[in-house]
């Protein structure tokens, strides 16, 4: 039987007692702050706290129809209702049955006759320690600000679906999805519209998915989805998909305006993968950095591939730790040659990596490693050094001494010693600033901080010479030939090679060579690998030029042979190879 029927925004408390007076002076001391449901067999108890479920139950262990320990046990064996409180009402002086009822698991007891202050007192108390244990547990299980699963609640459930997905013969997949650029939304537009785009994509998300599937938000912009209960792997791609389209859409901001976003998502499936809870998450990782490092707005699935990529890259990163200690690092020299005169005027440094275990490593692999690891400041360095002191007193044939360009990384010019640094070396080699170019790519100058501009004018105030490196393969805003003091442009490999029979390639080269002579910079174009690819450079008015056609990168001491060449251009070289992966 039910009292107090309206009160359906009250918290429920169920009396089981069989004297219908008992029901009525507990009822009169509870209707009114209380939603209470009452029941006076142990089988009727049984269907409303079922149905009704009861925040609370108050029970007398008399009952008709069943023990009503062995209700009380029943109750905190089933998984339903384990955590609803009980309060016992006992006779007084009843110490074993109270002692029976605390083992059991019920939560306090009562003694009769009941008085109201005593009841209301030891209801409140245990509904209390409710709700701070469903706090405590909501806290611990869920992210505070989507209300999303947790890493560990997420977690918890992918290795239960697996598990399932197993016994069933199903698969389970796991999506990692990052938000491409979100850390500019927090810097730029303040960290409670990041707030706001958190919780709207978190809602897009449960919206896409299915209601089988958990979505667990574990970081800061990266959520977890997990996929029980897959047929097929192309069943994830289709998730994948709905959800770059429902993310994609316009987000409206509460004070106005809207941001777009992309997501980057990697997946992986068990058991294809692994059937391992904690590696199928680490691979879905993997996936997801390959979206990312893909062009972003885009979804991955993972494979054998790129774990090998990633068992690489840590093997790369942690013997680049070790290799300026053990000297596995030296520099070669690819010759600049001049056009006009068909004379050697320097060389540019490039770096090389030989080790023990990996043999030779592409700088083009191990270069941004160490970027991203921070070591690059220290390589670099070294770099600085060594070319240097080999070109200190290098001349070339007609006795002029020879200038030596250095690529310098992003990293490098953001650290504020590097300029004492620098000095330093210089000095040390009585090296003339004059004879240094520094070459710099695009990436650096995009972040227009203050800081970037004054270093590349100390720079330019000590005479060394600055050069932007692969011109026109970036963002190429030609503001930026304005805005700082360069000397000299490069004209990407990617112009050169197709410069004779792509009509573009020439009219970029052209472009570029154009634009610098307009502002009175030098051009120096790499990847020369044809003597028509030359003749061409030559009749544009391009001032400098390397490439395998001319020289290959070699050390400083067969630098110096090639040095006492008279005329570069009227050599054969021996090996014409391709130098794509020189850099």
């Amino acid at each position: 039987m039910l009292a107090n029927h309206s009160a359906t925004d009250k918290d429920t408390v169920l009396i089981i007692d069989a004297s219908p007076n008992s029901i009525r002076i507990l009822n009169a001391i509870l209707g009114e702050e209380y939603r209470v449901i009452f029941s006076t067999t142990g089988a009727t108890a049984r269907v409303l706290i079922k149905s009704e479920q009861p925040k609370l139950i108050l029970m007398d262990v008399e009952l008709p129809d069943i023990d009503g320990f062995a209700l009380c046990q029943s109750f905190k064996n089933d998984l339903t209702t384990k955590d609803i409180p009980i309060i016992l009402i006992t006779e007084h002086q009843e110490d074993e049955s109270r002692e029976m009822g605390l083992r059991i698991g019920c939560a306090d007891y009562i003694s009769k006759p009941v008085s109201p202050a005593e009841v209301k007192l030891r209801i409140y108390n245990q509904l209390r320690i409710r709700r701070n244990e469903d706090l405590i547990m909501q806290r611990a299980l869920y992210d505070s600000l989507t209300g999303l699963a947790n890493r560990n609640l997420a977690l918890d459930r992918l290795r239960y679906a697996i598990a399932h997905d197993l016994r069933r013969g199903l698969l389970t997949g796991v999506m990692l999805l990052d938000i491409d650029g979100f850390k500019i939304i927090n810097d730029t537009l303040s960290h409670d519209v990041g707030d706001q785009v958190l919780v709207e994509l978190s809602r897009r998300i449960v919206d896409a998915v299915r209601e089988v599937d958990t979505v667990g938000r574990v970081s800061g912009d990266e959520f977890l989805i997990v996929l029980p209960g897959l047929h097929q792997t192309e069943n994830a791609c289709q998730i994948a998909s709905k959800l770059r389209k429902a993310l994609n859409k316009p987000i409206s901001l509460s004070g106005g305006g809207e941001v777009h976003v992309t997501v980057s998502i990697g997946i992986s499936i068990s058991p294809l993968d692994t059937d391992d809870f904690k590696r199928l998450f680490a691979n879905a990782d993997i996936a997801k950095h390959q979206a990312k490092s893909g062009g972003k707005d885009s979804y991955r699935m993972f494979t054998s591939e790129m774990n090998d990529n990633v068992h690489r890259r840590l093997r790369i990163e942690y013997h680049l730790v070790w290799a300026l200690a053990r000297n596995e690092f030296s520099v070669v020299y690819q010759p600049f040659i001049d056009l006009k005169t068909n004379k050697v005027v320097g060389a540019e440094a490039l770096l090389r990596w030989n080790n023990s275990e990996l043999g030779s490593v592409s700088p083009v692999e191990f270069i941004p490693i160490a970027e991203q690891s921070n070591l690059i400041y220290e390589i670099g360095k070294f770099v600085l050094a060594t070319a240097i002191h080999d070109f200190s007193h290098l001349t070339n044939a007609a006795g002029n001494l020879l200038n030596v360009a250095v690529n310098i990384s992003p990293q490098q010019i953001r650290q504020t010693k590097f300029i004492d640094d620098l000095k330093e070396i210089m000095e040390s080699e009585e090296f003339a600033p004059e004879r240094l170019e520094l070459e710099v790519t695009e990436g650096l100058l995009l972040s227009q901080q203050a800081y970037v501009k004054e270093m590349i004018g100390k720079l330019h105030d000590m005479g060394a010479a600055l050069s932007m490196d692969d011109f026109g393969t970036g963002y190429s805003s030609l503001s930026y030939l304005l805005q700082f003091p360069f000397d000299a442009l490069k004209i990407d490999r990617e112009f050169v090679d197709g410069i004779t029979d792509v009509e573009l390639n020439e009219a970029l080269a052209t472009a570029v060579i154009s634009v610098a002579q307009g502002l009175k910079m030098k051009t120096v174009a790499e990847g020369v690998e044809t003597q028509e690819q030359l003749e061409m450079l030559k009749s544009k008015g391009c001032d400098l030029a390397q490439g395998y056609y001319l020289s290959r990168p070699i050390d400083i001491n067969a630098f110096r042979l090639f040095l006492g060449i008279e005329d570069v251009l009227e050599q054969q070289p021996e090996d014409n190879e391709s130098e794509a992966a020189q850099n």
